[in-house]
């Protein structure tokens, strides 16, 4: 036991997991804290303090685990990436609905409060022995932690309860459980951030546990959340001091007061400095060599170091990347996933022509730009080329390499001789796998990622978990970018510091030109024309366009971070979604050239390709437009056929009806301590008002 915590404080196995439960007002009552571990009689020595948060890292972070492409498909649902169902919950009226029953998921919030509680006492005392560093650096996780899970809460719910210690059967409950304004909940979540950011080591444990970089630029994102969701909601109701707000009523806010300009700006500026300094502690290091394809038969790593940087097992070697899982196949059960070998055949989900569509020309223009050089779109190879190498680099062409492994290719030339075909020297992706029998093995868009994709077969075996690249958690370009965006939300103005780091990005992806040309060619009513069927969703605040700048910002942010999952929380906390509505989601031009490849016909001579709207298509029809629409191939049984349809309520979650009864002081729900969200009605299955 002794050399498995020592391995787990040194950062030398992968971080474990303990899975979170939810509660109700009620499931305080009766329960043995901490899994019967009490910090009161365990919790005595660094080392020991070191094993507690480490169980939480899986349940605050994204988790790249189980039978699927992981990582990979963290931008599903959203108009950058497209899954094989669809996000029936988010953008159809009837799929999400009230929940009967179910807790608000306290249990954890409750363990970790204990923890500090309980453990800050102990040290005030002296009766935690070990290294002061140490100790200090648990108790920053502890903090940390703390935040992220009230942080979940606010994405999720808004206003929340704000409990800091740990209830018991003698504290009431229902008085527990009122809800407190977003706002509050916010500035606790950073006042628990910069505990944490004071204790924490600046490098520890090779990255793999949480660090003093790491939290200030996780820091940087809650707080620029909070600020733009409080500035582009305002009046939905949403937002504490909204006339609509429905938590003005109750009688714990009768002495609020809030200066709703003046939260924004705080928030802004929290962000703004947390953001400056991990950036300025931590610069672009890893450079792009503009080399797009592994140059030679077994040469799956050292082609470009930017590439390698989201496929290798040790991510530790690159400055960039602040805070990583890390996975190891030799423990058991084993610590790996799954992401390259799903990557390698489809992975039942695929890039989104809107996001194609918005990565800039190397020359800095957008692709409809005059003078661009854009070369269309009838192949994928043409579509990236001259681009911004950061597409070039992950989304497979059909001239890109997709197996360069001599023993994989060796196999594949002996069966083409058999067949009478000519041997190859390396297998090419050469086109999407769109009408794969095996549904999880399905290309649904056409534009698959290359992003996470390891070329090494050992990273590709799929009869077990056997890639062992290191997941990103947190990198210092999300910072950048978070500064530039709340600097000139704050200012009105791009400041030199801002500049620079995204000059930086840019040329990064070898995109020279300056900043000024790309603002001056992009064209808002372009950008925000809904009747564009691959419009960018961030081209719109509350259903009116932002200025040239601001979008231009947060299309470098939908560049860099294409694929990594951040697009959801974008959208929701930009209140980019109230124009959605009948929006198809697109893929490829199918239908001018692509169609023709002929791996699109079977063995037997037949075509795959059936485009008649039935039950049997495979394909949507050339009438509705050359490009697929994977949720328009069948008609029937079909209910995302006409598209996309945002409904205000999605944006924050419905608090369920048992839990509003059990939270409130006289049994009724329409009297909750946990209030229902705006446009949520007071009752079990109800779907949203508006």
């Amino acid at each position: 036991m002794k050399n498995i915590i020592s391995n787990i404080l040194k950062g030398g196995l992968p971080i474990l997991c303990l899975g979170m439960t939810v509660t109700s007002c009620s499931d305080f009552l009766d329960r043995p804290p901490l899994d019967a571990i009490s910090p009161g009689s365990y919790y005595t020595t660094a080392d020991q303090l070191g094993t507690f948060p480490i169980n939480y890292y899986t349940s605050i972070f994204p988790n790249n685990s189980g039978w699927w492409a992981g990582v990979a498909t963290f931008d599903n649902g959203t108009d950058n990436q497209a899954a094989r169902s669809g996000n029936t919950g988010m953008f159809l009226q009837d799929q999400w609905k009230v929940p009967t029953a179910g807790g608000i998921g306290m249990n954890a919030i409750r363990n970790v409060n204990k923890f500090i509680n309980e453990t800050e006492a102990k040290i005030a005392a002296g009766k935690i022995t070990g290294s002061s560093d140490l100790i200090n650096q648990y108790m920053g996780e502890a903090y940390f932690i703390r935040a992220m899970l009230y942080y979940d809460k606010l994405q999720t719910y808004g206003d929340f309860p704000i409990s800091l210690t740990e209830l018991n059967i003698d504290n009431d409950l229902v008085e527990a459980n009122k809800r407190q304004p977003r706002n509050l909940v916010a500035r606790q979540i950073l006042s628990d951030m910069d505990k944490a950011i004071d204790k924490l080591q600046v490098n520890f444990a090779s990255k793999v546990r949480i660090n003093k970089n790491a939290a200030l630029a996780m820091k940087s994102r809650m707080a620029l959340y909070e600020a733009t969701f409080e500035k582009y909601h305002r009046g939905t109701g949403r937002v504490p001091g909204d006339a609509n707000w429905p938590g003005k009523n109750k009688e714990w806010n009768k002495n609020f007061t809030i200066n709703q300009d003046d939260e924004v700006n705080f928030f802004l500026d929290q962000a703004i400095d947390a953001a400056k300094k991990v950036c300025d502690a931590v610069p672009l290091t890893t450079q792009n060599n503009h080399v797009m394809n592994p140059g030679t038969v077994g040469n799956f790593n050292g082609w470009n170091p930017y590439y390698d940087m989201f496929a290798s097992p040790d991510l530790s070697k690159y400055p960039e990347v602040l805070l990583w899982r890390q996975f190891n196949s030799n423990l058991t059960p084993s610590l790996a996933h799954l992401t390259s070998n799903k990557l390698r055949g489809g992975a039942a989900t695929g890039w989104t022509r809107g996001l194609v569509e918005s990565f800039l020309m190397k020359n800095g223009l957008p692709i409809y730009a005059s003078g661009s050089g854009y070369h269309g779109d009838t192949t994928v190879d043409l579509t990236k080329t001259d681009r911004d190498e950061r597409l070039q680099l992950f989304v497979f062409g059909e001239s890109n390499d997709l197996d360069i492994d001599q023993k994989s290719i060796d196999l594949i030339n002996k069966q083409r001789v058999k067949e009478g075909k000519p041997t190859i020297t390396k297998l090419l992706f050469d086109a999407a796998t769109l009408f794969a029998t095996d549904q999880a093995s399905r290309d649904v868009t056409g534009y698959r990622q290359r992003k996470f994709y390891n070329y090494n077969p050992d990273m590709q075996l799929g009869q077990t978990f056997s890639d062992v690249d290191g997941q990103i958690i947190i990198r210092v370009e999300e910072a950048m970018l978070n500064y530039i965006e709340a600097s000139y939300l704050r200012t009105g103005s791009l400041d030199a510091t801002a500049t620079g780091y995204w000059t930086a990005l840019r040329a990064r992806a070898g995109i020279t030109a300056p900043i000024s040309t790309t603002i001056a060619a992009t064209d808002m009513t372009k950008e925000a024309d809904v009747n564009r069927p691959s419009y960018d969703w961030a081209a719109f605040s509350a259903g009116q366009p932002v200025d040239a700048t601001l979008y231009s910002i947060r299309r470098e942010r939908r560049s860099e971070f294409a694929g990594e999952g951040l697009r959801n929380d974008d959208l929701i906390r930009w209140a980019s979604l109230d124009q959605v509505k009948n929006y198809q989601i697109e893929g490829v031009n199918f239908w001018d050239q692509i169609y023709q490849n002929p791996s699109f016909v079977n063995d037997k001579g037949v075509s795959l390709i059936i485009a008649d709207g039935g039950a049997k298509a495979t394909m949507s029809a050339k009438e509705l437009t050359k490009y697929i629409r994977p949720y328009q191939i069948q008609k029937t049984n079909n209910i995302l056929y006409n598209g996309y349809t945002f409904y205000q309520a999605h944006y924050l979650s419905p608090f369920s009806y048992q839990e509003m009864q059990l939270c409130s002081p006289d049994g009724t729900a329409e009297n909750s301590n946990l209030y229902q969200n705006i446009y949520w009605p007071v009752e079990a299955n109800g779907e949203a008002i508006k």
